[in-house]
């Protein structure tokens, strides 16, 4: 958790006594259910108003250690930056306080002992301020990569709808001819839409796992900027470095995730061709209607297109 104060200024009324103006401050359990009922205690654990009724449940169904002080007494209240157990270390669940610059980890005390013998390893405070400045421009990066990964999942969306319009007009190449060579145009169209669908549908699975994967992407920076933005107001010279640090991690996997995802992306276009023997199909059965699969992929500014054929024989 990050700590910081601020004014507090919730339901305040001022009442005027001997010697000056007491601040009344209403119980916030009380307030949740629409009754207004002036706050005598204050938990300084959960950062929370109460009256008396209110301090003996809060005592007695909420988990963990209070500790309470009179309400008229409390100027400031902590503000706290649920870090989301990003401060603790993966490997013993602890508080990280100490970074080891010899091998680029942050470490809890158990993690210290262990690098007891690395020459540079301090304590997070020591130069944890210098990187606030830096966690406002990692913020920054991860607001352009959520904007990154919004145009990816649009373009996903105009790709699936655009597949499925030139999936829906396909036919209509077919119908030009579709009087002098019903039959076999007849069984074509449903030959040609069939495997067109099994392309697309392939290509759709293909594009909704890039989204969706690009989606929980997003997701992930949409929960941490808040986070960032707590942290870089109010958080703790600790906390700060641990997040930035954090945050350069993950802007990292969210590179190597996007050129991964880059490298392995192509443009599906879908058209027909007509053979120059289909004139001649009324009398003798053939390879008649090919569909070609134009793949467009863009990488480092280069354009390939793959073309693959599909065939038919009546």
């Amino acid at each position: 958790m990050a700590t910081g104060v601020e004014n507090i200024s919730n339901e305040d009324i001022c009442s005027d006594i001997v010697g000056g103006c007491v601040t009344l401050r209403s119980c916030i359990p009380c307030m949740k259910d629409n009754t207004s009922t002036y706050a005598t205690q204050f938990c300084m654990i959960c950062s929370e108003f109460l009256c008396d009724d209110c301090k003996r449940g809060h005592s007695r169904f909420k988990p963990g250690k209070h500790s309470f002080i009179i309400a008229k007494d409390v100027i400031k209240v902590p503000v706290v930056v649920d870090m989301m157990d990003i401060d603790k270390c993966e490997e013993h669940k602890k508080k990280i306080k100490f970074f080891c610059k010899d091998h680029s980890l942050l470490c809890c005390s158990t993690c210290a002992f262990i690098h007891r013998a690395c020459i540079n390893v301090d304590e997070l405070a020591k130069f944890a301020e210098e990187k606030r400045e830096l966690l406002n421009d990692l913020k920054r990066d991860l607001i352009q990569a959520a904007g990154k990964q919004r145009d990816i999942i649009e373009d996903c969306r105009q790709m699936k709808l655009s597949l499925n319009k030139n999936l829906s007009e396909l036919p209509k190449d077919i119908e030009e001819l579709r009087e002098q060579i019903n039959t076999l145009f007849t069984k074509a169209t449903t030959n040609i839409n069939s495997k067109a669908k099994d392309v697309i549908d392939v290509e759709l699975k293909r594009l909704s796992e890039r989204q969706t994967s690009l989606e929980k992407v997003l997701q992930d920076i949409n929960d941490i900027i808040p986070i960032c933005s707590a942290v870089s107001d109010n958080g703790t010279p600790q906390q700060v470095f641990i997040f930035a640090r954090t945050i350069e991690r993950k802007l990292n996997y969210i590179k190597i995730h996007d050129d991964q995802l880059q490298n392995s992306h192509f443009t599906l276009q879908l058209s027909l061709t007509f053979t120059k023997a289909i004139y001649t199909l009324l009398k003798k059965e053939s390879d008649f209607v090919i569909l070609i699969s134009h793949r467009i992929q863009k990488i480092s500014g280069m354009c390939y297109i793959n073309y693959l054929f599909y065939t038919w024989q009546l």
